[in-house]
């Protein structure tokens, strides 16, 4: 197993927030993260429709309704497994960014997603990853703006599309 670093190209893809469905569906149902955030951000994040930008091992949720944006990496997965799995969970709204919380995931479902549309034959292997989490570290401010609380994360549940290469 191997650990990517998050950079390579993003996909933004479209979702609801109607109800959960088997993973690779076509409802738009592959973008959901239900998370409580609170401290540097109050937030609760699952009640409003999501879009989700999405990378190698990496997916960052985006609520429509402009909260806060939180990006999970989920570190030494491969295509296909299931388990137990670190995980680095980001926040930010706006200009301010959290880093650094450390989290574990628990990934109940790991499959095999039609590739984007705009995949450009370059070969992506999504998957629809469902499961849940918990955080064990706060998310720290880094920022040139002075010192703002930490954020907690808490324990939270996911439905998202992450490539494989």
């Amino acid at each position: 197993m191997r650990y990517i670093l998050v950079g390579a190209s993003f996909l933004l893809a479209g979702c609801s927030s109607s109800s959960d469905s088997g993973g690779g569906s076509s409802n738009g149902d592959e973008c959901r993260l239900s998370v409580q955030l609170s401290g540097g951000v109050d937030a609760k994040l699952g009640d409003a429709s999501q879009a989700c930008v999405y990378s190698s091992r990496s997916v960052g949720f985006a609520p429509l309704d402009g909260k806060a944006v939180v990006t999970m990496v989920v570190r030494k997965i491969e295509a296909g497994q299931t388990g137990s799995f670190a995980a680095d969970m980001t926040v930010g709204t706006g200009p301010d960014h959290w880093t650094g919380a450390t989290c574990t995931v628990d990934v109940e479902s790991n499959v095999p997603a039609p590739p984007p549309s705009n995949d450009a034959g370059l070969s992506f292997n999504p998957h629809v990853l469902k499961g849940h989490g918990t955080c064990s570290t706060q998310a720290v401010f880094r920022g040139d703006a002075g010192t703002k609380p930490p954020v907690d994360i808490g324990p939270f549940t996911f439905t998202a599309t992450v490539l494989f290469y």
